[in-house]
């Protein structure tokens, strides 16, 4: 199950540089200069920037560290070390990882986003008008978290392991290779 809601926000009409986006930390970047200041009306929401990449800090004790990440885009990807300009931006909240109630926090960033930004917002490469679909999603993943006795959010939820491939750690030992390993550890 794909436990991760991603809302992109397409620009429809001034694509931003790095120096634009920054002001959502109510900043501006020493040396990255805004050429548009639309960006200034997000930074109520609290975005920090954590790396390449922003995100509004957990402050409870249960969930994940960072609650909504917003990651810059170009052709479709998110990019790393850019300084834009940017198609669009992404917004990615767990809807595991973080206690239901967090929702709230990802639509008031939605609907700040849209109500600020010139965009066009897709869930899943599908346009969306409001919030109600993303809600019906995260629901979906609450509830089917909470069919397998986990409680989004909780300690249990931040030891599932998100990704598909198997990490080495994960992978099945014969009694033999287990002997080998022992074996070549004492020589």
């Amino acid at each position: 199950m794909e436990n991760d809601i991603l809302i992109d926000f397409r620009f429809t009409k001034t694509k931003p540089g790095f120096g634009d986006l920054f002001l959502i930390t109510g900043d501006t970047h020493p040396k990255f200069s805004p050429r548009n200041m639309a960006f200034e009306k997000l930074a109520p929401l609290g975005f920090e920037q954590l790396d390449d990449f922003f995100g509004i800090l957990n402050t409870e004790e249960t969930g994940d560290d960072v609650l909504v990440w917003l990651f810059p885009m170009q052709n479709g990807e998110e990019v790393f070390h850019n300084s834009g300009p940017f198609d669009a931006i992404r917004l990615s909240y767990s809807a595991l990882r973080n206690t239901p109630e967090t929702i709230s926090v990802l639509e008031e960033c939605f609907n700040t986003i849209k109500s600020a930004l010139d965009t066009e917002v897709l869930l899943d490469g599908k346009p969306i008008q409001s919030f109600d679909p993303v809600q019906l999603k995260a629901n979906e993943i609450v509830s089917y978290w909470r069919n397998n006795q986990v409680e989004p959010g909780s300690p249990a939820s931040l030891l599932i392991d998100e990704d598909e491939d198997e990490d080495w750690e994960d992978e099945d030992w014969d009694e033999d290779e287990w002997e080998d390993e022992e074996e070549n550890k004492k020589n």
